[in-house]
């Protein structure tokens, strides 16, 4: 819910499963993997609108594109997650 609340779309860390056969862990989900998204969020954020919009993030221009948008979401929704272990181990 967090995420949602953030406005992360849902392919960022789920993959395309539209295009699934069968759902599968498209994303590695690792810490570290996780880490770089909490250190600079703002290439996933999305207008409320497009969380759940799939083919959203287009790898060829998701960063020179989404950037704008990401760091206007961010100033609203006021996203700064942080990276003590406790953010998500608890």
């Amino acid at each position: 819910m967090a995420h949602v609340n953030a406005a992360i779309g849902c392919e960022t860390c789920h993959g395309r499963i539209d295009q699934m056969v069968k759902v599968y862990q498209a994303k590695p989900l690792t810490m570290e993997w996780c880490v770089n998204c909490h250190k600079d969020p703002t290439q996933y954020l999305r207008e409320p609108e497009n969380i759940t919009k799939m083919g959203y993030d287009d790898p060829a221009s998701v960063v020179h594109r989404r950037r704008g948008e990401g760091e206007k979401v961010a100033q609203r929704n006021n996203v700064h997650p942080t990276i003590y272990c406790s953010t998500c181990h608890r």
